[in-house]
């Protein structure tokens, strides 16, 4: 264990004895900690009824593969440049840890062993931007006045989805994000942001429809019939990127209640008792979690602490659902079990699916610990597999010499639903830039170690899609 992350623990630790002394709060008491821990390892992993949908159930999985013809031409001695922008250095570089890098280079490796993109070998341009938005938009502007000028860019940040809304669209350069705000892939509409995972408010949207349509089964002790959500996010736009107006309206035509948001420090030693505090006092009964890594530890810890875990149902968006959140609570990771998640795509337990097996299977090879069996694996091996599909259907149909991010795109465009390497999609069907589906996910233990178990297949998610202006 390195020392930033005993000194992360030790934090999350030393808040949560800190939070044991505050004020008591409204919430009934519920049992201690250990207790609850307890009932959770007993307790079978939940299953929900699927909710009905107009897509049928094989329709709201990913798709296996690509429908791609054959290479026509070959282009061997060619290369195709895979840009990446991601935080390497500075505060937030453990956020994505190794995993994004080693899929990405694993699934590299891979494709160009068995051929490249017909005959063109991929190469790796990882640029560090720390995650800062002036990095962000310096690094783009370096890779889009290269030559040749990108085909894609791989971003990983909100702040990045942001900046570069409107230059990707000028320049034509698909910007295939992980940082997921809405207003960025659809105002205007038909632009060049694609989403990795489906947008902020959509994922808050769709648990709040399967909390409400489960809330008899999954209530706390002692709730009434009406759910009061309150959301505690990071303090920037990834934070507030739940609570659009198009969720909160969504929210109230379902009957819920979502209270005001309350913002988090981004610190590894963030005090977020008294933002938890508030929300209970005005009646929370479900905790929606919109950060991630130290973030949702920060959060686990302190409802621990106060007493509140059992008094509530606690969810998070997608990146607040991931192993590193497990990995910085270490040997207290029994502390989340219980917690629901979003989860849009196949995980590592999936093992009857084929490329989580492939994914496995490499991961495997690169000799790479447990603790980094985390979504960034799974999300950049995917990626690039699906890249790879798009890269040879551009090539069939407009040829090598007119590879482009206009190309690009419309290659993605005419597959519509494109297979990320059978572990997600991604979705650009008419004005979609985001997919809508996915599953839930509740911490349990399986035999012993706390897991991501499946309480929803993947369903489809209201859409909360800004107006088009």
């Amino acid at each position: 264990m390195n020392k930033w992350m005993r000194l992360l623990i030790s934090a999350v630790l030393l808040l949560a004895l800190a939070a044991g002394c505050a004020a008591p709060v409204a919430p009934p008491p519920a049992a201690p900690a250990a207790q609850a821990t307890e009932a959770a390892e007993e307790a079978p992993a939940e299953s929900a009824p699927a909710p009905a949908s107009a897509l049928t159930e094989e329709a709201l999985r990913p798709p296996a593969s690509n429908p791609v013809e054959p290479c026509k031409t070959m282009h061997e001695g060619e290369k195709i440049l895979v840009h990446q922008q991601a935080g390497l250095t500075g505060p937030l570089a453990t956020i994505l840890g190794p995993g994004f890098i080693n899929g990405t280079r694993d699934a590299v490796n891979e494709i160009n062993a068995s051929g490249g993109v017909c005959g063109a070998e991929l190469v790796i341009n990882l640029v560090d931007t720390q995650y800062a938005p002036e990095q962000e938009l310096a690094a783009y502007e370096a890779i889009r006045n290269a030559t040749p000028r990108p085909n894609f860019i791989l971003t990983y940040g909100s702040g990045a989805t942001i900046v570069l809304k409107d230059r990707v669209i000028e320049d034509k350069i698909p910007n295939l994000a992980s940082g997921l705000d809405g207003e960025s892939f659809y105002i205007p509409r038909n632009g060049y942001t694609i989403g990795t995972a489906p947008i902020y408010s959509d994922q808050f949207a769709g648990f709040l429809k399967w909390a409400k349509d489960n809330w008899a089964r999954i209530k706390p002790a002692g709730a009434g019939d009406e759910i009061v959500v309150g959301v505690i996010g990071w303090a920037n736009a990834f934070g507030a990127g739940a609570t659009k107006p198009e969720a909160l309206a969504y929210a109230e035509s379902i009957g819920v209640t979502v209270l005001p948001l309350e913002q988090q420090e981004i610190s590894p030693t963030a005090d977020v008792t008294g933002q938890l505090q508030n929300l209970l006092v005005n009646g929370a009964n479900v905790i929606w979690i919109q950060s991630l890594s130290f973030g949702p530890a920060q959060v686990i810890g302190t409802l621990r602490a106060l007493g509140a875990w059992d008094s509530v149902v606690v969810g998070g968006v997608n990146w607040a659902m991931n192993q590193d959140v497990l990995n910085i609570l270490g040997e207290n990771a029994r502390l989340a079990v219980g917690m629901y998640g979003i989860v849009p795509s196949y995980w590592w337990t999936d093992t009857d699916v084929e490329g989580v097996q492939k994914a496995l299977a490499s991961f495997e090879a690169g000799g790479y610990p447990e603790t980094d069996k985390a979504v960034s694996y799974l999300l950049s091996y995917g990626s690039l597999y699906g890249i790879r599909d798009v890269l040879q259907h551009a090539i069939n149909l407009y040829g090598y010499e007119n590879l482009s991010g206009e190309s690009f795109l419309k290659a993605m465009q005419d597959l519509g639903l494109v297979s990320a390497g059978g572990l997600f999609a991604f979705d650009v069907r008419g004005e979609n830039r985001a997919p809508r589906t996915a599953t839930i996910r509740r911490i349990d233990l399986v035999d012993g170690k706390p897991t991501f178990v499946t309480v929803q297949d993947f369903f489809e998610l209201p859409d909360t899609r800004p107006p088009a202006p």
